[in-house]
C-alpha cells in the first residue's frame, strides 16, 4: 500500500511538472507572437518613413540641379522631420516591449497645431500623387505635455486619412483652442475611407485589427496606426474618439465608403 501511494506521489508530481512545462511553453509563445508583432510593425512604419525621406532626397538633388534652392530647403526640411519620426516610432517599441520604460522618458510642453501641420507637409508629396488635398484650419497657442514618441501621432493618423481616401478627395484637419467645457485642445480629422460598422469602430484601436470594408479593398494597411495614436494620445492625457457615417457615398470595387471621423481631446 506504502509503494502505491508512492507510485501516485511521484505520478502526480510528473503531471504538475509536465503541466508547469505547458503553461511555460504556451507563455513562451504568446510573448514570441507579441515581440513579433511589435518587430513587425517597427518594420513597416520604418519602410514607410525611409520612402519618404529617399523621395525627399531625391527631389533635393533635382531641386539643387535646377537651381531652385528654397525647393531643396524644404525637401530637405521634411528629411531632417521623417528621420525624427523614426526615432519615435523606436522610442514607441521600447515601451511596448517594456512598459517600465515610460518612467525614463521625460515629457516635455509641445504645440500640437504645430506637429499636425508638420505631418501635414512631410505627407504633402504623396498625397499630392493621387490628388488628395491636406488643409488644417484653426488656431491653437495651447500647449501640452508629450512624450517624445508622440511625434508619430499626427503623422500616423494622416498617413491613415490619405491612404484610405479615394484619388481626388480631400483630409481636412480643424484645431481648436477650448472649444467645450474641460477640453484644453480639440483636433478633429474629416476624410472619406471605408465604412466601418457601428459595431467594429471601439476594435480600430487594437493592435492589428483591420475594419471588414479596409480588409476587403486592395489597400495594405498593419492595424497599426490607430493603435499607436490611441496609445500615445491617452499618455498625453487625452482621448481619441472615432466615427463612421453609416451612409454610403459610393462604392468603389464593391466595397462603401463613407465620412470618417477622428476626435482627439486633450484635457489640461
Amino acid at each position: 500500500m506504502t509503494n502505491y501511494d508512492k507510485q501516485n506521489r511521484q505520478i502526480e508530481r510528473l503531471k504538475r511538472e509536465r503541466d508547469d512545462v505547458k503553461r511555460e511553453r504556451d507563455e513562451a509563445v504568446v510573448e514570441y507572437k507579441r515581440l513579433y508583432s511589435i518587430l513587425d510593425g517597427i518594420m513597416h512604419e520604418t519602410r514607410r518613413l525611409n520612402s519618404i525621406i529617399s523621395s525627399a532626397c531625391e527631389s533635393i538633388s533635382a531641386s539643387i540641379d535646377a537651381k531652385n534652392y528654397s525647393e531643396a530647403s524644404r525637401h530637405a526640411e521634411n528629411a531632417f522631420y521623417s528621420s525624427g519620426l523614426i526615432s519615435s516610432r523606436l522610442t514607441f517599441a521600447d515601451f511596448e516591449i517594456n512598459p517600465a520604460s515610460i518612467s525614463r522618458q521625460q515629457k516635455h510642453s509641445s504645440g500640437v497645431y504645430k506637429k499636425f501641420d508638420k505631418a501635414r507637409m512631410i505627407l504633402a508629396r504623396s498625397a499630392k500623387k493621387r490628388s488628395v488635398q491636406i488643409t488644417i484650419q484653426g488656431h491653437s497657442q495651447n500647449k501640452i505635455d508629450v512624450l517624445p514618441a508622440f511625434e508619430i501621432v499626427p503623422f500616423v493618423l494622416l498617413d491613415n486619412a490619405v491612404k484610405y481616401s479615394p484619388d481626388g478627395q480631400g483630409v481636412n484637419i480643424c484645431v481648436a483652442d477650448n472649444p467645450l467645457p474641460g477640453i484644453w485642445i480639440q483636433v478633429i480629422i474629416t476624410s472619406i475611407g471605408p465604412l466601418v460598422p457601428t459595431e467594429e469602430l471601439p476594435k480600430l484601436v487594437y493592435r492589428g485589427y483591420r475594419g471588414s470594408c479596409a480588409s476587403k479593398s486592395n489597400i495594405p494597411g498593419e492595424g497599426i496606426g490607430l493603435y499607436l495614436a490611441d496609445a500615445l494620445i491617452r499618455l498625453s492625457n487625452g482621448s481619441i474618439e472615432l466615427s463612421s457615417s453609416q451612409n454610403t457615398q459610393y462604392s468603389i470595387n464593391d466595397i462603401a465608403y463613407s465620412n470618417f471621423i477622428v476626435t482627439i481631446n486633450f484635457k489640461k
